[in-house]
């Protein structure tokens, strides 16, 4: 008996857990944009630029995962489509060096993602 309400303890933890971390666009946003404040060392004219195409971005993504349905993949077509809108935004705001280093950090975390 006292396991089995452990289990049922351990599982609502886990859970309560699991719905806890799902940030809104706008805190998704703030912090990629600091990340790429942090490692590209941005202005705070690029600063802005990005954060508003990032949050652009976040917003379009999600309501696109939400016209797809629970459990449904979105269309890959139109998250190319946003996704290459924010990746213009990207290219005319940064530098020739700041390019340099995205696309250094992007194929890092990319080698992190792919399977052994």
């Amino acid at each position: 008996m006292k396991k089995y309400i452990l289990s049922i303890t351990l599982f609502i933890a886990v859970a309560a857990t699991a719905f806890g971390q799902q940030k809104s666009p706008e805190e998704r946003a703030t912090k990629s944009t600091e990340m790429m404040a942090k490692n590209l060392s941005l202005t705070p004219n690029q600063k802005t630029k990005i954060h508003d195409a990032t949050l652009e971005r976040m917003k379009a993504m999600e309501a696109l995962r939400a016209a797809a349905g629970k459990g449904n993949k979105p269309d890959p077509a139109q998250m190319k489509a946003i996704n290459k809108k924010f990746n213009d935004v990207l290219q005319t705001t940064l530098t020739d060096e700041q390019k340099a280093k995205w696309k250094e950090l992007r194929a890092q975390r990319g080698n992190g993602r792919q399977k052994p």
